[in-house]
């Protein structure tokens, strides 16, 4: 999918209902944040303060709780959000960044990949425009995509709009009222020093209570704030003005030394952490066991961290946060993690903490790829630590998608997984043994060998068709185990799709459809699968988001679609979520369910008539 997800929704109307007290006190709540943008707007630059004070007066007195608790409420909200248009200096100070950066004058030299895209970069040098909430260029609005892993907010806007910029020319770009000018300097601005000097006090400042590194959009707006005219004319690109200053850029932040960095990472590490567990000596815990195992070649560190990992949620806290690197799937943290889990597995030995270890080296083999090498890790930390519950609901994971049902139920039930869980529910019917094949007969399993080379002693599985529904099962319970990029993006969906559950069946569905969940399954989990699970699970890696009208609603059973790229039509089962209605239009993923004849509906949307050509272009365009 593209960066910038469109929500497309059907309008439908309905009779307006009664004002409940929750829907009052949220029009209050709305009412006192717009109040306070527009105060805040109208100011351009205030204190905390003395904003509060303002829109307190201006809302005045308010049922239940006085204005100033209302605005207090209120305030922390707007300020935390990245796209809103208030922004916080210190000491105290609020601005309104449109209103602030109206009228200045930025510089910015064009990449070729920035003209090959046709987007303009957010990041460092255009910073200060970040929160414009409507620009636009002279040959249409420019779109806004926010930043996303590496990527920088950027703006794109209509095909050709930077057509005529040639690759390494220093911009000037100025917005105004939100209409967004481009020219072409012709000659290179002079480094002020007053305004170097300038922004090396404001960096200082926003330095100091906090000692992180400062983004470049709190640089520009300090600039201003201390001097309105800073950039009324084109100055230098801010890289240049920060570097002039002796700051350090790393993507969208500057720092004057390598400690600030360093500061940033622990303080990182140390949020992801806290909100991943639940008390403070867990935190703690996790905490001294990621400074224990900062040096693989401390013998000792490593024992006394992997005493501390004997907690279940600290050891999965840990892993993750070994494996967690700046672009999600970072591949040097995972090599890193892998040589640290090997230290870990020899320093064990065959002591009681050699099942902690083996867990570790297991999620690290399948973050880099080797999920044999993994299930080799976990069933030596079974043997290490029998009946330990991490362990024995991991191997119920590999088991499933073994084909195993009984084995992988066997592990759960043992573990009193409840009957209703749906990694149970999903395995139960295929639990009973069936029939066995004789040892010369081929396996049940469609790789052609004989079964008594291939999978002797294991029950023969039910038909394709009606294990589709346990695969699709197997590729959701991949995205939520996996981690990494996978659990972001499933956050991310959650949001968009304003679900509570990150682990809702279409916010996986979201992942696996339109994100290339269906792709990683099959390369991380493949070698597990039945072989002609692994041939449909290619099939579903291979399909391609489009855009269905519902052309049938077959009662309890599922929905015929028409392919709005190609006229062709497909029976399809009910998807997860919402059921469309007749004639709505969906944006979907087909997968083919085993039978040659049937599809499931995979990240199903609504879209909304007159965009549907725009969309499917946009698909094909991707």
């Amino acid at each position: 999918m593209p960066r910038s997800r469109q929500r497309l929704l059907v309008g439908r109307t309905a009779p307006a209902p009664e004002p409940t007290p929750e829907d009052r006190e949220a029009a209050r709540y709305e009412a006192a944040r717009t109040a306070y943008c527009e105060v805040a707007r109208e100011r351009v630059a205030t204190s905390a303060s003395e904003l509060t004070r303002l829109v307190a007066t201006r809302l005045g007195p308010e049922p239940g709780a006085t204005s100033e608790e209302l605005v207090d409420l209120v305030s922390d909200d707007v300020l935390d959000d990245p796209a809103g248009p208030l922004a916080m200096l210190v000491p105290d100070v609020v601005v309104h960044a449109p209103a602030l950066t109206d009228g200045i004058v930025l510089t910015h030299r064009v990449t070729a990949d920035e003209l090959a895209d046709e987007h303009l970069d957010l990041g460092t040098d255009l910073a200060g425009f970040l929160r414009h909430p409507a620009p636009r260029a002279p040959d249409g609005a420019l779109h806004v995509d926010e930043a996303e892993g590496d990527e920088p907010a950027q703006w794109g806007g209509p095909p050709g709009w930077l057509a005529e910029l040639p690759a390494g020319a220093l911009l000037a770009v100025r917005v105004t009222d939100g209409a967004v000018s481009l020219s072409v300097l012709d000659h290179e601005p002079v480094v002020p020093p007053a305004l170097v000097a300038a922004l090396r006090r404001v960096y200082e400042a926003e330095l100091e209570e906090p000692g992180l590194p400062v983004s470049a959009e709190l640089l520009v707006l300090g600039l201003l704030h201390g001097d309105r005219a800073a950039f009324a004319e084109p100055r230098p690109p801010l890289i240049e003005l920060a570097a002039a200053a002796g700051l350090l850029r790393r993507g969208e932040e500057f720092a004057h030394d390598e400690s600030v960095w360093a500061e940033a990472e622990a303080a990182d590490r140390e949020f992801r952490l806290a909100t991943g567990l639940e008390t403070e000596e867990q935190r703690e815990a996790a905490l001294h066991a990621c400074t224990l195992l900062a040096d693989p070649d401390d013998t000792s560190a490593l024992r006394a961290a992997l005493a501390l990992l004997a907690d279940a949620d600290v050891l999965d806290a840990v892993v993750e946060e070994l494996l967690h690197g700046p672009d999600d799937d970072d591949a040097e943290r995972v090599r890193a993690t892998v040589a640290l889990a090997d230290r870990l597995v020899a320093v064990a030995g065959r002591s009681p903490r050699e099942a902690v270890a083996r867990y570790v080296a297991a999620v690290a083999a399948e973050r880099d790829g080797r999920v044999l090498d993994a299930e080799s890790h976990l069933r030596a930390a079974a043997l290490a630590d029998e009946g330990w519950d991490l362990v024995e609901d991991r191997l119920a994971w590999y088991e499933s998608d073994r084909g195993d049902a009984a084995a992988a139920a066997g592990r759960w039930r043992a573990i009193d997984v409840p009957a209703d869980d749906p990694d149970l529910v999903a395995v139960a019917p295929f639990a009973a043994a069936g029939p066995e094949p004789g040892r010369n007969d081929p396996c049940w399993c469609g790789s052609g060998r004989k079964y008594k080379q291939c999978h002797r002693g294991s029950s023969a599985q039910a038909p394709l068709p009606d294990r589709v529904g346990w695969l699709h099962h197997k590729a959701r319970s991949y995205v939520e185990r996996r981690g990494g990029v996978a659990s972001r993006l499933l956050v991310r969906w959650a949001e968009d799709l304003d679900v509570d559950a990150i682990d809702a069946p279409e916010v996986v569905d979201a992942v696996l459809g339109h994100d290339g969940g269906f792709a990683w399954f099959l390369a991380d989990r493949g070698p597990l699968l039945p072989a002609d699970e692994a041939e449909l699970a290619a099939q579903w890696a291979a399909a391609r988001p489009s855009v269905y009208e519902v052309e049938g609603i077959r009662s309890g059973a599922g929905l015929t679609l028409r392919d709005l790229r190609d006229g062709s039509h497909a029976d399809v089962a009910l998807p997860a979520g919402p059921t469309p209605r007749m004639g709505e239009l969906v944006l979907a993923v087909l997968l083919r369910d085993g039978s040659g004849a049937g599809h499931l509906l995979v990240g199903a949307f609504p879209v909304q008539r007159g965009t549907e050509r725009d969309l499917l272009a946009q698909l094909d365009a991707t």
